[in-house]
């Protein structure tokens, strides 16, 4: 009850100093934008616009009248009602004023059922000068989700990934193995994954051990995707080669890695429950001495306080982990990467017809973007009560959520996160505001920015007639491979049964869509 009511205090205190930042910081730290009207105005006495917002697509569910609900309320005089947006309650008719979306295929498939306001590039650039500056340096990201001439959402971009994959290594059992140095090139990792699976690095004296596992049934790809990278190739990804686009799924280079995996697998390297594992579970099967070493985000792995290192130090205190760039192999090296595409805003369709509530989201957009105050209450909460900087005493650089609300539901609760707008804030916050260690590991241990869909990853015409049974037909002829059950020359049948089934409509979409929009 005290941390709710010393929350509260402070929001009253924040808001009754509205042209300040948030309780805590320091006099010389400035607002990037002036904050919107706060009380005393014309304005701030008339009546409040309401507004349907669309929580954030990761919460769980809608927490009514949350302590940040009320603060934004009071800020921008609005009365807001929270709604989960889903596929269900969209078909419905229940289309919130704004909310954010994941996915270009997400946005195209809400522009064809008609309930998007479409974007005025014009009026954006007016509204949030500061956030247009950053993204019109990358204005590739428009037209991934621009459709007949129309932006249909605001894009957010990323510049330093956290969630990059590079390689976690057990160095212990490097160690053991008598490898004293971590793996760069692809023949270095091949000898010790054999190591692995070959000559009892856990010391148990039983044959229990595998180099490595994968995800072979992700939702979008393969698994192995660092292997896949060692080719130059990441399937189900649009690649360009010589000026046209092909698929990642079906290129020599494809087979060519399925070569190495299938012998690995034969060989007893790769654990046999690929086809099944997970994130998480190949995750546990490094801690418990099955595997030694996984394709892992390099927030997760690369920092002594990173959550990976700190659950295998309290699972397996005598193991050690030490992160690594991918393998270097004939076509460089390389993972799945996102790119700089982050999430998008949309604004649903009536709002087109109400300018007084469409002037109010931009307002609301502005300060999401620019303005510390609102991004520092509706993303981390009240400096010195939910959050504070790493360092005692530090005006910028990196943050950690106090006792209490280290948990995201415990934020929740208090509407923290529900109604972030995510990476809409401009580069300037950004850089304030980032763990300069964490970027210095990013840009180390990363593969980016060379790796990603050369339409990033952008929805075509057809998509949803095939991209999904073409994903599919892709995990089962794969798995099937590495596993031996078929033989590496069923790749070839896999091409023309691909291209058959619309794999040839896709890539001719791809195509002309890479032609109008994407080649520099």
């Amino acid at each position: 009850m005290n941390k709710r009511i010393k929350f509260v205090s402070a929001i009253l205190l924040t808001v009754s100093l509205a042209a300040s930042l948030l309780s805590g910081c320091t006099s010389k730290t400035e607002s990037a934008s002036p904050t919107p009207n706060s009380g005393g105005t014309p304005e701030a006495n008339s009546k409040p616009i309401e507004i349907t917002w669309g929580i954030h697509f990761a919460a769980e569910g809608v927490v009514n009248d949350s302590e940040v609900q009320k603060w934004l309320e009071q800020k921008f005089n609005v009365k807001i009602k929270p709604v989960k947006v889903t596929d269900a309650s969209i078909a419905s008719g229940e289309v919130p004023d704004i909310f954010m979306l994941g996915d270009p295929s997400n946005v195209i498939a809400y522009q064809n059922q008609g309930v998007l306001m479409s974007i005025d590039q014009n009026m954006l650039k007016e509204k949030m000068p500061e956030y247009y500056a950053d993204i019109e340096k990358k204005k590739e990201l428009f037209q991934t989700v621009t459709t007949n001439n129309e932006l249909w959402a605001i894009p957010m971009f990323i510049d330093l990934k956290p969630y990059d994959l590079a390689t976690l290594w057990r160095k212990d059992w490097l160690d053991k193995v008598g490898i004293n140095k971590l793996p760069e090139t692809l023949d270095e990792y091949e000898e010790a994954v054999y190591a692995f699976a070959q000559k009892d690095p856990d010391g148990n004296g039983v044959k229990d051990t595998y180099g490595l596992t994968g995800t072979a049934t992700s939702t979008w790809s393969s698994g192995f995707y660092s292997i896949f990278g060692a080719f130059g190739v990441e399937p189900t990804m649009w690649m360009e080669r010589d000026g046209q686009i092909v698929n990642g799924s079906i290129m020599p280079e494809t087979k060519e890695a399925l070569t190495k995996l299938q012998q690995w697998y034969a060989d007893g390297v790769i654990d046999p429950e690929f086809i099944t594992d997970t994130q998480d579970s190949y995750r546990k099967k490094l801690y418990n001495n099955r595997i030694g070493v996984i394709e892992e985000q390099v927030a997760k792995g690369a920092l002594p306080d990173s959550p990976i290192l700190v659950e295998m130090k309290s699972l397996n205190p005598d193991a050690e982990l030490q992160i690594s760039r991918n393998p270097k192999g004939p076509g460089g090296d390389g993972s799945w990467d996102w790119g700089i595409k982050s999430n998008f805003i949309v604004i649903g369709n009536k709002v087109k017809d109400q300018p007084e509530k469409l002037e109010k989201l931009f307002e609301i957009l502005q300060a999401q973007s620019s303005d510390e105050e609102t991004i520092n209450m509706t993303s981390l909460g009240v400096k010195g009560t939910q959050w504070d900087f790493v360092e005692s005493g530090a005006t910028s650089g990196a943050t950690k959520f106090l006792p209490g609300f280290e948990k995201q539901e415990q934020r929740d609760q208090l509407g923290v996160r529900l109604f972030s707008l995510g990476n809409i804030t401009t580069q300037a916050y950004r850089d304030k505001y980032s763990d300069p260690k964490l970027n210095e590991a990013i840009r180390t241990y990363s593969s980016a920015p060379g790796w990603t869909d050369a339409l990033l990853f952008s929805a075509l015409p057809s998509d949803g007639k095939y991209k999904q049974d073409l994903t599919s037909l892709m995990q089962k002829y794969f798995a099937q491979i590495i596993s031996g059950e078929i033989p590496l020359d069923d790749f070839d049948k896999f091409v023309t049964e691909w291209k058959a089934k619309g794999g040839d409509e896709l890539t001719k979409e791809a195509n002309e869509m890479y032609q109008a929009q994407f080649k520099k």
